[in-house]
């Protein structure tokens, strides 16, 4: 908690575009002392379009040939999460995750945060 009394918990979600910004991403997390996280595989809109929907192939081909990418969900706090910033922003540009964060207001399990 901190001294209003709210919750210092975050859900962190960052979205890694490539095997070798997601290993860097990994070893930031490792370095501010994220240790817990869930990644997932995931697939984009566009080889959706260009697989499961052939109908929509000449929409496909303005969207990035690349569309795969890796879903890294953790619990944390704010201050491993300002110190994973600062290492996120010295990452090359197309190397950089899409990152988000948001509060959470209960967490229950086996969480360490």
């Amino acid at each position: 908690m901190d001294e209003d009394g709210k919750s210092n918990v975050r859900l962190l979600i960052l979205i890694a575009r490539s095997e070798a910004a997601l290993d860097e991403l990994v070893t930031g997390m490792l370095d501010v002392g994220i240790t817990g996280a869930t990644v997932v595989e995931s697939k984009g809109l566009g080889a959706i379009l260009r697989q499961d929907m052939p109908m929509f192939a000449g929409l496909a081909a303005l969207l990035p040939q690349h569309t795969g990418s890796r879903v890294v969900i953790s619990l944390t706090n704010l201050d491993e999460i300002a110190e994973l910033r600062r290492y996120v922003d010295d990452m090359e540009p197309d190397q950089q995750p899409i990152a988000i964060s948001l509060p959470v207001d209960e967490s229950w399990g086996p969480i360490r945060t």
